[in-house]
């Protein structure tokens, strides 16, 4: 084996120039091993690179140590041969921003959402302690493994098997909660588990947009925090260890388009490219899936849901667009009131918003502060 320390401490350099490594987390970058987590990864055309082959050493060990995120798990979703990732080793950059964001001291108890490789519950471990970090994932396959890597460090952290969105309560408080996948909302038990005045760390996201947020515990029951423009982009919380769905189910039904309803819309096509739009757009209309450009019949806009819901938007002769819509959701009044809104409060930026939740589940939205609430609807 190539000497790996070089090629840690290059990243490091790197990351530090760029300004996302401090100096409390540069000794864990330097120390930890990014390469005996990740001995193979699949490349985006899923070819399998692996760190045992002679003849792809040098470039498996060039790609570890690389600012990159790494697929090192596929799965097939059911009833389909289409192939999911389902577990990563996360980009460095973003991992030493958000344990930057984590705000950590001596002596915190850490919540680790996404076990994943094991390489983030190293860090942590290297800097904490491992009596201090605790980590979930549903997939006990992934769980082992890292426990085994762990191991061979001499680090022993707490590892669970199960549904990270309840957490590990037997563990808990925690001071700081940190979910390296993303969550479309903050989940109860995280709340109930973590420490007054503790804080979370996570990706709210669902297919439009995605972003950071640091979500403070500052009363006993509820969590609060502005979103950050970094997006996370990570995979999902899954529901199931052998499902790559975040939901444990089956693709979406096949749409129905016959006897559409029909109206007529000035909501530029453009708008749906805007990425603060999009974010918007999520937060109002809970289970939007990907917005496609191409049509059935021409060009304009395809939005769907996850219900098999979806709307057409055509361009018109500058009177306004043809809007074709239906499903069982009527999503487009929804879209259309999202869009108003946005527009009446100036349109704008996601680092404007924040979000509030509680231990009973609800949640709202706010624009530049708590006590501003905006009146879209949250799943």
């Amino acid at each position: 084996m190539t000497d790996w320390k070089p090629y840690a401490a290059a990243l490091a350099d790197e990351l530090t120039r760029a300004g996302v490594l401090t100096p409390q987390w540069r000794p864990a970058f330097t120390h930890v091993p990014r390469h005996l987590f990740v001995p193979e990864f699949y490349t985006s055309d899923d070819e399998l690179v692996s760190g045992t082959d002679p003849a792809q050493h040098d470039r498996w060990l060039t790609a570890v140590y690389s600012d990159t995120s790494l697929t090192t798990q596929l799965r097939t979703a059911p009833g389909t041969d289409l192939l999911w990732p389902t577990s990563s080793s996360t980009r460095p950059s973003l991992m030493a921003h958000m344990l930057d964001l984590l705000d950590v001291t001596d002596g915190h108890r850490v919540l680790e959402i996404g076990t994943g490789t094991g390489f983030n519950a190293g860090l942590l471990s290297h800097r904490l302690g491992d009596a201090h970090v605790t980590s979930i994932d549903i997939d006990p396959t992934l769980v082992e493994t890292a426990r085994r890597r762990l191991t061979a460090l001499g680090h022993q952290p707490h590892l669970a098997t199960g549904d990270g969105a309840n957490g590990v309560p037997a563990r808990a408080p925690y001071d700081r909660i940190i979910a390296t996948c993303a969550v479309p909302t903050i989940p109860r038990n995280w709340i109930t588990q973590l420490a007054d005045g503790g804080l979370i760390v996570a990706d709210v996201r669902g297919e439009l947009a995605s972003s950071l947020i640091v979500a403070h515990k500052n009363t006993p029951h509820s969590v609060t925090g502005q979103f950050l423009p970094a997006p996370g982009h990570f995979m999902w919380l899954r529901a199931k260890a052998d499902n790559p769905l975040r939901d444990g189910g089956e693709l979406a039904a096949t749409y129905d388009f016959t006897s559409p309803q029909t109206d007529t819309t000035t909501v530029p096509l453009s708008a749906f490219d805007d990425n603060n739009f999009r974010f918007v757009l999520e937060l109002a209309v809970p289970g939007l899936g990907p917005i496609g450009r191409t049509l059935r019949n021409g060009d304009g806009v395809f939005v769907t849901a996850n219900d098999a819901s979806w709307v057409e938007i055509k361009p018109g002769n500058g009177a306004g667009s043809t809007v074709l819509h239906g499903g069982p959701r009527p999503i487009w009044p929804r879209i259309a009131d999202a869009w108003q809104r946005w527009n009446e409060l100036g349109r704008p930026d996601r680092a404007r918003f924040g979000l509030t939740a509680d231990d009973d589940g609800n949640q709202h939205a706010w624009l530049d502060h708590e006590d501003q609430p905006i009146h879209l609807q949250l799943g």
